[in-house]
C-alpha cells in the first residue's frame, strides 16, 4: 500500500512538471504578442486558473514528503470529527487564541488563519461561495492523497487558490472567531454526506471525508499559533 502510494505521488509530480512547461510556453507566446487582445488576455487568465499554476507546484514537495512519512503517523478516523468530546475540545483550543498569538510558523496573522479556516470548512456549508477549482486529478489522485490517506497536512500547500489570504488584507479577530466556533459547531452536527456542498478543490466528498481533511487541517492550523 505504502508503495502504491508513493507511486502515485512520483506520477504526480512528473504529470505535473511536464504540464507546468507546456503552460510556460503558452504563456510566452500569449506575452510576446505585440498587441494581445481581450481575447488573449482572457486566455491567459483562464491559464491562470488551471491546474497548473506556481501555487500548485509548490505544493508537489510537501505532499511527496508528506506521503513518505505518513507510515510513522498516528492515523486518524473522519467519524472521530462528528463526536461532541473533539468539538469540545477544537472551541476550547480556539478560545486559546488572541489577536497577538505568535505563529510558530507560516506568514498569515491569527486573523487571517481563522478567516482561512472559515473559507476552508464553512464554504460546503452555504456560508461562502467560492469558485469551483477542481480538476480531474485533484478529484481523484489528490483527494486520495491528501485526503483519504494522509493523516497529517503537509506544511507548505498553497492550494486551493481561493483559501489563500493576501498579506495586506485585515479581519477582525473576534468576529473570526466567532463566527469560526458557530462553522465548525454547525460542520459537527453535519453526520451525513447530503449535508455537505462540495469541495472547490476535491469536489464531492462523503462525510466521514470532510471529517478526515477537517481534523488534519484545523489541527494543523491551531497547532500553527501554539494551541
Amino acid at each position: 500500500m505504502n508503495k502504491l502510494i508513493l507511486t502515485l505521488a512520483i506520477v504526480l509530480f512528473t504529470v505535473i512538471g511536464a504540464s507546468a512547461q507546456a503552460r510556460k510556453e503558452k504563456t510566452t507566446e500569449i506575452n510576446n504578442k505585440d498587441n494581445p487582445s481581450i481575447e488573449a488576455k482572457n486566455v491567459k487568465a483562464k491559464l491562470d486558473r488551471k491546474v497548473i499554476n506556481r501555487h500548485l507546484l509548490h505544493s508537489v514537495f510537501p505532499i511527496l514528503f508528506a506521503t513518505i512519512k505518513q507510515p510513522f503517523v498516528k492515523g486518524i478516523r473522519g467519524k472521530d470529527f462528528f463526536t461532541d468530546e473533539k468539538l469540545q475540545t477544537y472551541i476550547t483550543r480556539i478560545n486559546g487564541l488572541t489577536s497577538q498569538s505568535g505563529r510558530v510558523w507560516g506568514t498569515m496573522t491569527p486573523a487571517q488563519m481563522l478567516h482561512h479556516l472559515n473559507l476552508a470548512t464553512g464554504t460546503a456549508l452555504d456560508y461562502f461561495d467560492l469558485p469551483d477549482e477542481s480538476f480531474w486529478m485533484s478529484r481523484t489522485t489528490f483527494k486520495f492523497i491528501l485526503v483519504d490517506v494522509l493523516s497529517k497536512q503537509p506544511k507548505g500547500l498553497r492550494i486551493p487558490l481561493t483559501f489563500k489570504i493576501p498579506p495586506e488584507e485585515h479581519f477582525d479577530f473576534e468576529k473570526e472567531k466567532k463566527l469560526l466556533i458557530e462553522i465548525i459547531s454547525r460542520a459537527s452536527k453535519s453526520k451525513n454526506t447530503a449535508a455537505w456542498g462540495p469541495h472547490p478543490l476535491f469536489g464531492k466528498m462523503t462525510d466521514k471525508e470532510w471529517g478526515r481533511l477537517l481534523t488534519m487541517h484545523i489541527d494543523y492550523h491551531l497547532k500553527q499559533f501554539g494551541q
